[in-house]
C-alpha cells in the first residue's frame, strides 16, 4: 500500500483546485455496487485511499435521491446501465450535476461501443496502484467538469437575476421554430404589457400589435430576421387592457458557437412620452412656419387687392365700355392671383393622411411662389430647371413642409446681401440601393455653414438664427425624409467667391410610407 499513497500524492491536484467538502469531518461518499466481495474490498480500499467514504449498494434497494446523493457511484456493468438510465433524465432537465458513473468489467472487456455514456471503465482485477491512480484521474475531471458545471450555473442564475431586475421588457424568441415563438420574457415585460408568462409563452410577439399590421416598423423587423442582425424600430402596441403605447424595440440575435441564429432577444421600452412630445414638437414647428409665412402670404395677397381696388376705381369712372371690360379683365387676373396663392397655403397645410402622386415641378413652383414677395424684397433672384417626368407618390402636405423649410432658409441666408436661389429637378438613382427616384436641388449663393454647423443642423433645437428660430426645421426635416425612405444630402461653402449652401433632397418614386395616426 506504500506505494499507492506515494502514487497518489503525485497524481492528485492540489487541495485548493477541488471543491470544499460538504463538511470537514465527513468524507465524500461514493457507492459502490459490485457482487464479488474481493473486488468490493479492492475498490473499498482503494476508495479510503481517495479518502472517499464507501457506501455498499444492493441491487433491489437502489434509491434514487441516494443516487443522486453520491460524488462518484462504481457498479458492474449491468449495474452502471441501469443506474445511468435512472439518472439520465435528471440531468437533461438541468436539475443537477449527476454522480460520476464507472462501469467495472470482471475479465476482459468486450470490444465496441457500449451503447451508453458513462464516465470511467474499470477492468479487474486490478493491481491496487494502478486501481487508486485511475479513479483518481477519474474523480479529478468529474469534479473538474463539476466546477466549471456550477460556474456556469451561478452564471447563469446571475443573467437571471440581472433579466429579472433590469427596468427594461426583454422577451427571448426561438429562432429555430417557423413563427419564433417565445420562450422568456421578465418581469418588466409582464408590467408594461399586462401580460405574464403563461400568457406569451409559445406566441409570436405580433400579438402585441393587434391591426396595426402595416407599421413600416415591421418591415424593418422582419428583413432583420431574415439576414439575422440588429435591429432598432418604434411599434404602436397594445397592452393586455386594450390600451396602445408606443414600443423602442431593440431586437438582436443570438448565435450558438457555429455562428448559427438560435434565438433572438428583444429589448422594449415604453417611449409614449417621448413620442408625445416628439409629436408637440411637430406641431410646434408646423405653427411656427405658419408665422413664418403669415408675411410673406399677407404681402403676396395684399399687392394683388390693392390692384383690384384701383381696377375697380378705375372702371368705375369711365364710361368707355372697352376700357371697363379691361379694367375688369385685369382685376381678374389679380383675383386668380389671390385665389392661387390661397388654394397653395391650404395644400401646404392641409395634412395628409394617406400618399398621393404629385408633379415635383408643380411642387417647387407652388413653395417657392409663396415667397415671390420675400425674394423681391431681398434682392434674391430665382432661377429655375426642371427634368423630371414621372410623378412621385409622398405624403404632400410633409414634402411641401420640407421644400419650404429647404426654400426658406436659402432666401434667410440671402436676406442681407442678396443672391441667387436655384431650384432644380432631376431623376436620379440613390447609389446604396440602386432605387430609382427624384433629386430636387435647393441652392443658395448666401454666407454658407461651417463644418461644426453643418455636424449639428439635424439636432433638436440647434439654430443660427437667434430668437427668430425654433430649431426643429431641419431636425424634423430629416424625420419626415427618413420616413420616406429618402435621402437629405447638404454641403456648403464659405469661401470668398465660392460661398454658398446646397441641399439634395431624394425621394424614390414610391416610397411607400404610411401616414400617422
Amino acid at each position: 500500500m506504500a506505494s499507492s499513497t506515494i502514487f497518489k500524492a503525485e497524481v492528485l491536484p492540489n487541495d485548493e483546485d477541488l471543491p470544499q467538502m460538504e463538511a470537514a469531518d465527513k468524507p465524500v461518499a461514493v457507492g459502490i455496487l459490485i457482487q464479488d466481495a474481493m473486488n468490493w474490498r479492492l475498490i473499498e480500499t482503494a476508495a479510503t485511499q481517495l479518502e472517499l467514504r464507501a457506501v455498499k449498494l444492493q441491487v433491489d434497494r437502489l434509491d434514487f435521491a441516494e443516487l443522486a446523493s453520491f460524488e462518484m457511484i462504481i457498479a458492474e456493468e449491468p449495474y452502471a446501465r441501469q443506474i445511468q438510465g435512472m439518472l439520465g433524465e435528471r440531468e437533461r432537465q438541468a436539475e443537477g450535476i449527476n454522480p460520476a458513473i464507472i462501469a467495472v468489467y470482471i475479465g476482459d472487456r468486450p470490444i465496441g461501443p457500449a451503447g451508453y455514456q458513462v464516465d470511467g471503465v474499470l477492468t479487474l482485477p486490478l493491481e491496487p496502484a494502478p486501481l487508486v491512480a485511475q479513479l483518481s484521474l477519474m474523480l479529478y475531471a468529474h469534479r473538474a467538469f463539476a466546477r466549471k458545471y456550477h460556474s456556469a450555473l451561478e452564471e447563469l442564475h446571475l443573467n437571471r437575476r440581472i433579466f429579472r431586475s433590469v427596468t427594461s421588457g426583454i422577451s427571448v424568441a426561438n429562432a429555430f421554430e417557423p413563427d419564433l415563438p417565445l420562450v422568456y420574457v421578465n418581469p418588466a415585460f409582464e408590467v408594461m404589457t399586462g401580460y405574464c408568462l403563461e400568457d406569451v409563452v409559445g406566441k409570436n410577439c405580433r400579438f402585441l400589435q393587434r391591426d396595426e399590421s402595416s407599421q413600416p416598423g415591421l418591415d424593418v423587423i422582419r428583413e432583420a430576421i431574415r439576414e439575422g442582425r440588429e435591429a432598432l424600430v418604434v411599434l404602436k402596441n397594445y397592452r393586455k387592457d386594450g390600451t396602445f403605447f408606443w414600443n423602442e424595440l431593440s431586437l438582436s440575435p443570438i448565435r450558438n458557437r457555429h455562428g448559427v441564429v438560435t434565438h433572438f432577444v428583444g429589448i422594449q421600452t415604453d417611449v409614449t412620452a417621448r413620442v408625445e412630445f416628439e409629436a408637440a414638437l411637430r406641431e410646434s414647428e408646423k405653427l411656427a412656419a405658419v408665422g413664418r409665412l403669415a408675411s410673406s402670404i399677407a404681402h403676396e395677397i395684399n399687392n394683388p387687392l390693392e390692384s383690384v381696388m384701383n381696377l375697380l376705381y378705375l372702371a368705375q369712372q369711365t364710361d368707355d365700355p372697352a376700357e371697363v371690360r379691361r379694367y375688369l379683365q385685369s382685376a381678374d387676373g389679380e383675383l386668380k392671383r389671390v385665389s392661387l396663392i390661397t388654394s397653395q397655403s391650404l395644400r401646404f397645410y392641409k395634412q395628409s393622411t394617406r400618399p398621393t402622386a404629385i408633379d415635383p415641378e408643380e411642387m417647387l413652383d407652388s413653395v417657392s411662389s409663396m415667397y415671390a414677395g420675400l425674394m423681391e424684397n431681398s434682392n434674391v433672384l430665382l432661377r429655375r430647371r426642371y427634368r423630371t417626368e414621372r410623378t412621385i407618390v409622398c405624403l404632400e402636405s410633409e414634402i411641401r413642409q420640407v421644400l419650404n423649410n429647404l426654400v426658406r432658409n436659402a432666401i434667410d441666408a440671402m436676406r442681407v446681401r442678396g443672391g441667387t436661389l436655384v431650384l432644380r429637378s432631376r431623376e436620379a438613382v440613390e447609389w446604396r440601393t440602386g432605387a430609382r427616384g427624384v433629386a430636387f436641388t435647393v441652392a443658395d449663393t448666401g454666407s454658407g455653414m461651417s463644418a461644426e454647423t453643418i455636424r449639428s443642423i439635424y439636432t433638436a433645437f440647434f439654430t443660427t438664427k437667434g430668437i427668430g428660430g425654433t430649431g426643429l426645421g431641419l431636425w424634423i426635416s430629416s424625420e419626415i425624409v427618413g420616413r420616406h425612405k429618402g435621402r437629405l444630402l447638404v454641403r456648403s461653402s464659405q469661401r470668398d467667391g465660392r460661398r454658398g449652401t446646397v441641399f439634395v433632397l431624394w425621394l424614390p418614386f414610391e416610397a411607400g410610407v404610411v401616414g400617422r395616426e
